[in-house]
């Protein structure tokens, strides 16, 4: 029963998901940190702002998150987090804007670690091989493949 209520609210929990399209995404390497950064740029082509619509009784607010979920090239050079059923690059950092006004764009960016010795062009060229979700609280409420 969990399961069912939490696909119900994949699919009729988020109002607007519909209209966010990935509409810029880049990559940098920045060397002397062995760091993979994305720079994502989410459009909203609805009539509503796109927000988080997660409650959380405590203190820290969890709102909108974009992550890379990489598939197992990727992973292979990235340090991963080993203690989660999730496969999951160690975070370095990342940001981006509360919400998206109608027919507006927002700036996103996400960083994660690289395994030091790695070849540095190689991972540029895996970047893609990867997923980006959209995360509203505990729930992924959107994916985009960015294969290219």
């Amino acid at each position: 029963m969990p399961l069912l209520f939490s696909a119900f609210i994949f699919i009729f929990g988020f109002d607007g998901v519909e209209h966010i399209t990935v509409s810029n995404i880049e990559t940098t390497i920045i060397r002397a940190e062995n760091i993979l950064r994305y720079d994502i740029k989410l459009k909203n082509s609805g009539t509503k702002p796109f927000k988080s619509e997660y409650d959380y009784p405590g203190q820290r607010y969890y709102g909108l998150e974009l992550v890379v979920r990489p598939n197992k090239k990727l992973a292979s050079r990235m340090e991963i987090i080993n203690d989660s059923k999730f496969v999951k690059m160690v975070s370095i950092g990342s940001g981006g804007p509360g919400l998206i006004e109608p027919g507006e764009e927002g700036s996103f960016h996400v960083m994660y670690k690289i395994k030091e010795g790695e070849n540095l062009k190689e991972v540029r060229k895996l970047a893609f091989n990867s997923k980006l979700l959209i995360l509203d609280g505990v729930d992924i409420i959107k994916e985009f493949h960015l294969n290219h």
